[in-house]
């Protein structure tokens, strides 16, 4: 039985330990960023991991990124250089994920590589901050459908599915993240405010 908590600045504090029970026992649980709402749970597990990949029906290699809570912890799992330091203080934290070199190899990708995000998003940040590390961040909807940012426009089928859903109504900017890759310097998905992140 999913349990639904609804989230405001009120019961701000309730809702991060429910959240941070919620990964500490491997569950997943449904949240909102400043883009979309994402699915999550504990990113250093395999377990989790392929579970996400089950509920979202995506395959199980397709790599998944994940939110950390600040430049500190991003150090810890990735490996970037003068130029990704600039680009990364630069716009994080924010409504990107960049793609960066792995530092410590993380069950969510096999490739070398890490998409990762520092959200612009306070519940985000602090919870990875208390969990003391990443979170997975991949949008909550099912391979191939719309990421939701909106929790009524989450499939209840994937709802259904995760231990915890949290309701904070429309997320802050609608639209999922650019996503930069700093290893290829390349955009992958672009976002009005960031077509011209690498030209400048």
């Amino acid at each position: 039985m999913t349990t639904i908590m609804k989230m405001s600045e009120d019961d701000f504090d309730d809702a991060l330990s429910l959240a941070l029970d919620v990964i500490r026992s491997g569950g997943v649980f449904i949240y909102p960023t400043d883009t979309v709402y994402g699915i999550g749970g504990d990113a250093t597990s395999k377990d989790v991991v392929a579970k996400i990949h089950r509920i979202k029906g995506s395959l199980p290699d397709k790599p998944l990124s994940v939110m950390v809570s600040d430049f500190e912890m991003l150090d810890q799992y990735c490996d970037t250089g003068l130029y990704e330091d600039m680009v990364l203080e630069r716009y994080l934290p924010g409504p990107y994920t960049f793609i960066v070199k792995s530092r410590n190899q993380l069950p969510v990708s096999g490739t070398g590589k890490l998409g990762v995000r520092i959200p612009d998003h306070q519940f985000c940040r602090n919870l990875c901050r208390m969990f003391e590390k990443p979170i997975i961040s991949t949008s909550a909807n099912l391979h191939g459908s719309h990421p939701p940012d909106d929790f009524g426009e989450i499939d209840p089928s994937l709802l259904d599915k995760v231990v915890l859903g949290l309701d904070s109504g429309r997320t802050k900017r609608g639209g999922p993240s650019a996503i930069i890759d700093l290893v290829e310097k390349k955009m992958i998905r672009a976002s009005g405010e960031t077509v011209k992140l690498l030209d400048e």
